[in-house]
């Protein structure tokens, strides 16, 4: 029923709301999230182009339209009203509870009760004994006992390698409180100015060779285990690049051979990065525009490959001869209409990459020989 008096007379409670929407829902599909309030539900009913009639008690469209129904509140209950059970979820529901009584029924037999707790007599009160009385001979026989140092706190103590050069800790105390006292100084170790300079020099020499690769540091390694006046032979090969350095500068192999450093790497600034980044495109772009005529020629040259493998594979690896020799006339055939084609675009084949291209050719002839006599004569 509505509200009957207050602010929201006449306007329906969120319980009758709730019941419009779950009708609603039967039809038209709106979800009301879990613990939403009075203001939430009206909102989403709103939300989905609905308005809750209050004096109708329905949920009515705002915009009459065919697909929007109105629901009223008696309608939702008939929509909302739970299913009658048939004679056989009744008889199910009547076993499921048969069976959980027997369940409580048999465990209370089965485990016993526990002995009762036994409470304390109203005479005997229960808590701590009285305080045993201190007896006044006691204190008139025996002297009193003098109060124990205090014990030294943290800050007392001094901190291990925060003692000062040329001072010790005194450890002749009771309690061995750390007190720190003059002890005689010890004469410093002076370097001279040679020894400072060479160790800088050292460090700059190891500096120096970090720029380099591991390969090459190995390889003056290797070289200096060549030689006859070397001191003793060095490991080069499983050696990180911290090693190799220590050996070339404490065998001064670097002064035996002259290793050219390469300059500092320089940190470039972004408009550099950028300017450099354009660079590699603008290069990328141009080899494509390079070989995108002899792309035709490139995959020709993959498919022969793998058909000369295979004819010589049948051929129990003889007449390589007439294999070469058929490829190269594909090839030669292939070439000629690819020139033909940049003549009639007007466009200059590389004749770097054709070289490259050549030379690759080449290779696989060569490497098709040598499999096939190597073939023959086992």
């Amino acid at each position: 029923m509505p509200y009957k008096t207050g602010s929201m007379k006449g306007e329906l409670t969120t319980p009758e709301i709730r019941k419009l929407i779950k009708a609603h829902n039967v039809l038209v599909s709106i979800k009301i999230p879990k613990g939403a309030s009075r203001e939430d539900i009206i909102g989403i009913v709103e939300k989905n182009g609905y308005k809750v009639n209050h004096e109708k008690q329905a949920l009515v469209p705002r915009v009459e339209m065919q697909r929007k129904k109105t629901i009223s509140l008696e309608k939702a209950k008939e929509i909302t009203k739970p299913k009658p059970l048939t004679e056989e979820e009744k008889k199910q529901r009547q076993q499921a509870k048969q069976k959980k009584a027997g369940e409580k029924a048999f465990l209370k037999a089965a485990i016993p009760k526990p002995p009762p707790v036994s409470k304390p007599s109203k005479g005997v009160k229960v808590g701590k004994p009285p305080p045993k009385p201190q007896s006044k001979k006691e204190d008139e026989v025996r002297p009193a006992r003098k109060a124990a140092p205090p014990i030294p706190k943290a800050k007392d103590f001094v901190k291990i390698g925060g003692i000062q050069a040329g001072r010790r800790v005194d450890t002749s105390g009771s309690r061995n409180v750390g007190k720190v006292v003059e002890a005689p100084k010890k004469p410093k170790s002076k370097k001279t100015e040679e020894e400072k300079q060479a160790n800088r020099e050292k460090i700059k020499r190891a500096e120096d060779l970090y720029r380099l690769k591991i390969s090459e540091l190995r390889k003056y390694v290797d070289m200096y285990n060549e030689r006859d006046d070397k001191e003793m032979t060095l490991k080069s090969k499983g050696q990180d690049k911290d090693q190799l350095v220590n050996k070339i500068v404490g065998y001064n192999i670097d002064k035996i051979f002259k290793i050219p450093i390469p300059p500092k790497r320089v940190k470039r600034t972004e408009e550099e990065k950028k300017e450099k980044k354009t660079q590699d495109q603008e290069k990328i772009k141009e080899e494509r525009r390079k070989r995108k005529p002899f792309l035709p020629y490139l995959r020709l040259f993959g498919e022969l490959q793998r058909e000369a493998n295979i004819q010589l594979a049948k051929n129990k690896y003889e007449g390589v001869e007439d294999i070469i020799k058929e490829m190269k006339e594909k090839l030669e055939e292939k070439l000629d209409e690819i020139q033909e084609e940049a003549d009639e675009k007007d466009i200059e084949l590389d004749d770097d990459l054709y070289d490259e291209i050549e030379n690759d050719i080449d290779n696989f002839y060569k490497a098709l020989r040598e499999k096939a006599e190597e073939r023959v004569n086992k």
